[in-house]
């Protein structure tokens, strides 16, 4: 926050509570922290309204376009933008359409090349969770698809005897990892691997973070979650 504003941001206190500190006589029994609590209370909710204000975008790691709490051109369906994947030769600007759709395990393996990199093997214990398609159009015909598939030990949600979803039980959600797979380069601030970079040591160096592999112009994004290394070394090695 630079002096103007700060400035600023005290010139919008009430006189006022100055003039009385200023003006305070012992022989009042006010205490004077209770004025200048409030102009320290008002002087922080001004000041926290800049620092929201100027958060920036926020791309998520997958490969998604604008994430929902972040800002949009004018003109520009914040819904569309929050759903949109992209390059990053691209812009949002030039998107013309933009959907996401929950698919079947057996429509997400058999979604046209993309599935063809879905894993071929899980690690013991995992299946399929679920899947979403998410599929930008833009304005020249272009389209961009992300295939987001989930794999967990678990369970999804149980339902009630009249049909009604019930409060999953703790022990019962277990581990999980999410594999995304796109055909465009994802814009990511950390390295992009080859499949062969992929070895317990570089996991470990990764950490349990979110990170892509290439395959020529298909793109492998893989989120442990909650997943072991040798689970996510099961899963690597299974891919095309």
């Amino acid at each position: 926050m630079n002096s103007k504003k700060f400035s600023e941001a005290l010139s919008e206190l009430d006189s006022k509570y100055v003039d009385e500190a200023i003006n305070y006589k012992k022989k009042s029994k006010k205490p004077i922290w209770i004025k200048w609590g409030a102009i320290a209370a008002c002087l922080c909710l001004v000041v926290t309204g800049i620092a929201v204000s100027q958060i920036p975008n926020v791309f998520p790691d997958h490969g998604a376009g604008i994430d929902p709490g972040g800002t949009h051109p004018d003109g520009i369906d914040p819904v569309i933008a929050s759903i949109a994947v992209y390059p990053a030769t691209e812009s949002i600007e030039d998107v013309a359409n933009a959907t996401v759709e929950s698919i079947a395990e057996v429509d997400a393996y058999g979604f046209d090349t993309l599935g063809e990199y879905l894993p071929a093997s899980l690690p013991d214990g995992y299946h399929f969770g679920k899947a979403d398609l998410y599929e930008t159009t833009m304005k020249d015909g272009t389209v961009y698809y992300m295939l987001r598939v989930q794999y967990t030990t678990g369970y999804g949600t149980p339902q009630g005897s009249s049909g009604e979803e019930v409060a999953p039980d703790p022990n019962t959600l277990g581990n999980s990892l999410v594999v995304f797979i796109m055909n465009y380069k994802p814009e990511v601030k950390r390295e992009i691997y080859e499949p062969t970079d992929i070895i317990e040591s570089k996991l470990e160096e990764i950490g349990g973070l979110t990170f892509h592999i290439s395959y020529g112009d298909i793109y492998v994004g893989i989120s442990p979650d909650t997943a072991t290394t040798d689970d996510i070394l099961v899963v690597v090695d299974s891919i095309k």
